[in-house]
């Protein structure tokens, strides 16, 4: 069966600012030893990869490959011969964090060639950030001398995605049927480290000046309400909000009975994303299961349910968020079985070959 893995990562620590961990780790993490010691303590301390400590140590771990296309041979070999996966970059430039090595223009040139060694099997996305001068150009380009095949936002390293500098690539993928692939968890585990500029505070929409904390204000860029104008604006844009809401807004759907009374900031992100599919106001809305599921087995069981749905399941897209190594030999090939498993041949096949075939449409 042709199977896509529609949200993977295959960065380096290259592609991170020099203070995206917490001084002194960065100078630590540099000695296999001791990057081993702290990967092996996170791990014991958050099991399940629920806080940002876990995801921070499966970035460490990732991080040190010698080359995406390392990463990726890592990752191929988890999956059947004749699997294709998108491949997220990730922009990490503008986030306040210091030097990044390697930029988001010699990431995309790598990923470019990457895709050129395997062809059948690399689906590239551009990473887009509206705070870089000629975003638009620059993106455009490798739409259409690249063969990009859709677009990456990440609205936690300080943007709005209904900045209006965004609005021609929205026009453009609309118009040319690509899709866009967004962060829609919380707590994101990469964030804009500054105080936020009068900019950043600013509502697109209404231009209202936004007295939040940083932290605060980064949630809203990420909320599924954030993605609401842009849904509207754009009816026919195929937009995935990734994670499903993220696995902490799943696990205390399970764990926290239903408030009708709850405030709009208290309210499950996957409750949000059930009510706009099911709407059926937003007919190319998306989401994935990447990481959500990966990082707890009761959510495989939670899955199950709600793809009963048939509104649902015909806008659930499989991913898994691999940007893990030594890790990914314990549990990626594992866990992708048993979603498999749990969910079904039939539902598995849709949300794994039928609906990414919709989703990245007919250029595919």
């Amino acid at each position: 069966m042709e199977l896509t893995n529609c949200h993977v990562h295959t960065f380096t620590h290259d592609h991170t600012p020099h203070r995206f961990l917490p001084w002194p780790v960065p100078q630590l993490v540099r000695f296999k030893a001791v990057r081993n010691a702290l990967i092996w303590l996170a791990h014991l301390v958050d099991s399940d990869r629920q806080t940002a400590l876990g995801r921070y140590a499966e970035i460490i771990q990732t991080s040190y490959s010698s080359s995406q296309e390392k990463v990726f041979e890592i990752l191929q070999n988890f999956y059947p011969e004749g699997t294709r996966f998108v491949v997220l970059p990730m922009d990490m430039t503008m986030m306040n964090a210091g030097v990044v090595d390697i930029g988001i223009e010699r990431q995309h040139a790598d990923l470019a060639a990457l895709r050129d060694r395997f062809p059948e099997s690399v689906i590239p996305f551009a990473a887009v950030d509206p705070r870089h001068p000629g975003i638009v150009e620059t993106t455009v380009a490798l739409l259409e001398h690249r063969q990009f095949r859709g677009l990456k936002l990440y609205p936690p390293t300080g943007y709005h995605p209904f900045d209006r500098r965004l609005w021609p690539l929205y026009e453009y993928a609309e118009e040319h049927g690509l899709p866009v692939m967004t962060h829609c968890s919380r707590p994101a585990s990469v964030q804009y480290r500054g105080e936020p500029t009068v900019e950043m505070r600013t509502d697109p929409v209404s231009g209202e000046l936004l007295s939040l904390s940083p932290l605060e204000l980064l949630t809203r860029f990420t909320d599924p309400d954030a993605y609401l104008p842009l849904l509207q604006k754009h009816p026919r844009l195929r937009v995935c909000l990734a994670h499903f809401g993220g696995a902490g807004d799943w696990t205390r759907y399970l764990d926290r009975p239903w408030d009708p009374d709850a405030a709009p900031s208290e309210v499950s992100w996957l409750t949000k994303i059930l009510a706009m599919i099911r709407s059926g106001e937003y007919p190319s809305l998306w989401t994935d299961i990447s990481y959500t599921v990966f990082a707890n087995d009761d959510h495989v069981y939670l899955l199950r349910v709600l793809l009963a749905d048939e509104r649902v399941r015909a806008r659930v897209l499989f991913g898994s968020d691999f940007y893990v190594v030594e890790n990914a030999k314990l549990e990626e090939r594992r866990r992708s079985l048993r979603i498999r498993a749990v969910l079904g041949e039939d539902i598995f096949t849709q949300i794994a070959r039928d609906n990414p075939r919709i989703y990245l449409g007919p250029a595919q």
